[in-house]
């Protein structure tokens, strides 16, 4: 005869038994979360990270290829004794340019030092239709907004081109070009450039060829005391410039466990200075070296 179970003797789950099984699926659950936020942040850290390398590199090759390119003129021609190459380390002044008149016609100068500052380019070379992008119809050369220069001689067009960093009007640091053929209209180039640091290679009369020191622009030696500068007639023995761009993330990526005070983050400036983050973006110093090549024999 065949034997039936009785319902009565069917055995359900235990209470002990759910409150387990509920410990594990929340145990599992929180693993899961704890991946996807720190997979989250981890991605945000990247595309941080990428746009900072990006903008840098877009910084440096614009502003390297301008230095190679200073005191470029055609046989026979000449810049009308102006240095190829100038630079100023002025004031850090929000929305002002280093330079006083970054779009003077002629020879600039610089805005007054204060112990915070930052670093400003020149560069002068012959503009022609294959060193700079043409403008209009007939096309002339450009400047470095894309404006139309105009000659100074017949076919003979003079460039100056002013690299600074400045705030715009949405308080951000951007990389700015202003020139004479651009009245009224400096434009940033590049975003989210905290500051540029420039570090000049002069070469002694004796060896045109080699980079004797490294020197900043100067400084006014009666309130900051002296410093190893480019002298006023050494502007035309600069051969080659070290640029450090300092370039911040577009958007806060940090949390507050980030910043908290045991273990608050740092970056290193353009000077190699630890500096604390003073708020939730992350910054990072980009450098590149590059050589002037009408001072170099083999571009001669």
């Amino acid at each position: 005869m065949k034997t039936t179970r009785s319902p009565g003797r069917q055995r359900g789950v235990t209470l002990i038994e759910l409150m387990i099984s509920l410990a594990i699926g929340l145990v599992v659950v929180g693993a899961v979360l704890v991946s996807f936020v720190g997979s989250g942040r981890a991605g945000r850290y990247q595309a941080a990270l990428g746009q900072m390398n990006q903008d840098a590199q877009v910084g440096l090759n614009l502003l390297a290829r301008e230095v190679q390119m200073a005191g470029y003129v055609s046989p026979g021609q000449t810049l009308g004794g102006a240095p190829g190459i100038f630079g100023c380390d002025s004031t850090r002044s929000g929305t002002v340019s280093p330079f006083t008149d970054p779009e003077a016609a002629g020879a600039t100068t610089c805005m007054p030092w204060t112990a915070d500052f930052v670093s400003a380019l020149e560069v002068v070379y012959e503009a022609d239709l294959r060193t700079t992008v043409p403008s209009g119809a007939p096309p002339d050369p450009s400047d470095c907004l894309g404006a139309g220069i105009t000659a100074t001689s017949p076919n003979f067009f003079i460039t100056r081109n002013r690299y600074h960093v400045q705030q715009s009007a949405s308080g951000r640091n951007e990389l700015h070009c202003s020139s004479p053929a651009a009245t009224g209209n400096t434009q940033p180039l590049i975003e989210n450039v905290e500051e540029m640091q420039l570090w000049y290679g002069v070469a002694a009369a004796a060896a045109p060829d080699t980079v004797v020191r490294y020197a900043r622009a100067g400084r006014d030696a009666s309130t900051l005391g002296t410093i190893n500068a480019v002298g006023a007639a050494e502007w035309g023995n600069v051969i080659s410039v070290r640029i450090c761009l300092l370039m911040r993330s577009a958007e806060p990526v940090l949390i507050a466990e980030d910043t908290a005070a045991t273990a608050t983050p740092t970056y290193l400036d353009c000077n190699s200075n630890p500096i604390a983050y003073p708020d939730n973006f992350l910054r990072r110093a980009y450098f590149t070296t590059a050589m002037v090549r009408a001072k170099m024999a083999q571009y001669q």
